[in-house]
């Protein structure tokens, strides 16, 4: 059993971090570490927390990636406590008590991953903040963490993160972000620990078996395609990418076919995907009738400016709400990381449709 004793604790106050060289991009990289949040245990309560279920995207993304993922409890401190991010902090005694309750929650999720993760590394961590916005400003900014993944379920008693500090990591955040709100008939909490023995023996890809893949024009694409590639490379799910247009908008047919050979490109060392780009008259009608067919559904994370306005060319709701038994993974990739690889491919891709040679994806233009 882990000791929760070395679970490390780090102190965040809220301070953004910079970095003069960020590289987060859609790079396969040795150090692709991703950060799982959890709230303290006051919010939710560990014991419950299926843990294969609310692992599983990011154990394919951090396994396809050859990387990382860090279990993270935050903390949250009283105003009055002070924290010293430069050493070590005296923290009340109960405070203290809480922090050493965070650590004991992170050791036992520890244990329940090594029970059934293979190829992946998985470490604890505590962070302790007087809000988690002032955490996630200092661990989603700067060099700190390539991804964070926030997994959430439908229904008030299954959340974990209120929409509001979603919403500002996705605003701030300069690693890639995830997102995935599981579908209704997917519990992220187990509703007696006393058999959830009996249900870890079930393997949390036995009901993922297609995935759908929404593509469009936008820098994400890249983003939301590595998603589908780790999910179906662990699953052995098939694949469908598909592109919809509106048909009002011939002129970008081009675009769009350029789009899915990016995908194409991708997805090329799967056995199991196809692809389609189709006219429609009501394009976000028509995506969230194809959501509901799919185990899995990957697109571009909704901002102030979403995705989905860039990929169709039309105004679209803040959010789109799950479908009932679909769980949808929102994907966002932060503008700075776009040069890296995104306009390298799309150059590429570009180059060969005009004839020319194609260069490698690594290779500087």
């Amino acid at each position: 059993m882990t000791d929760s004793m070395p679970i490390p604790v780090q102190q965040y106050s809220g301070t953004p971090k910079t970095s003069l060289t960020p590289d987060h991009g859609p790079v396969s990289s040795p150090s692709y570490d991703i950060l799982v949040p959890l709230p303290d245990a006051k919010t939710v309560d560990y014991e419950q927390l299926n843990i294969p279920r609310l692992l599983r995207t990011p154990s394919a993304i951090a396994k396809d990636r050859n990387g990382s993922i860090t279990v993270a409890s935050i903390v949250t401190a009283p105003s009055e406590v002070d924290i010293d991010t430069e050493g070590d902090t005296n923290f009340p005694d109960e405070m203290a008590q809480v922090i050493n309750l965070a650590q004991d929650r992170v050791a036992k999720i520890l244990d329940a991953v090594a029970d059934y993760q293979e190829g992946v590394a998985v470490s604890g961590l505590v962070m302790v903040g007087h809000a988690p916005e002032n955490v996630f400003a200092e661990c989603t900014t700067g060099e700190g963490y390539d991804a964070v993944f926030f997994g959430q379920a439908r229904g008030s008693g299954q959340r974990l993160w209120d929409q509001s500090v979603i919403s500002t990591v996705l605003d701030t955040a300069t690693c890639a972000v995830y997102l995935e709100t599981l579908g209704t008939e997917t519990d992220l909490l187990v509703a007696d620990p006393e058999i959830e023995a009996d249900r870890d023996e079930i393997s949390p890809l036995d009901d993922l078996s297609s995935i759908l893949l929404a593509v469009g024009t936008g820098p994400h694409s890249v983003l939301g395609a590595e998603t589908a590639r780790a999910l179906g490379n662990i699953s052995g799910a098939s694949i469908r990418a598909l592109h919809l247009f509106e048909s009002t908008a011939r002129e970008r047919v081009k675009q769009g076919h350029k789009a899915l050979d990016l995908t194409e490109y991708v997805l090329s060392d799967l056995s199991q995907f196809e692809f389609e780009s189709r006219e429609s008259d009501d394009v976000v009608a028509d995506l969230l009738q194809e959501i509901e067919k799919y185990d899995v559904a990957i697109l571009g994370a909704p901002t102030e400016q979403p995705l989905l306005r860039r990929l169709f060319g039309q105004s679209v709701p803040d959010e789109i709400e799950p479908q009932p038994t679909t769980s949808i993974v929102t994907v966002r990739q932060p503008s700075h990381a776009l040069d890296s690889v995104y306009y390298r491919w799309k150059r590429a891709i570009e180059r060969t449709s005009d004839g020319e040679d194609s260069p490698s994806p690594e290779e500087e233009f």
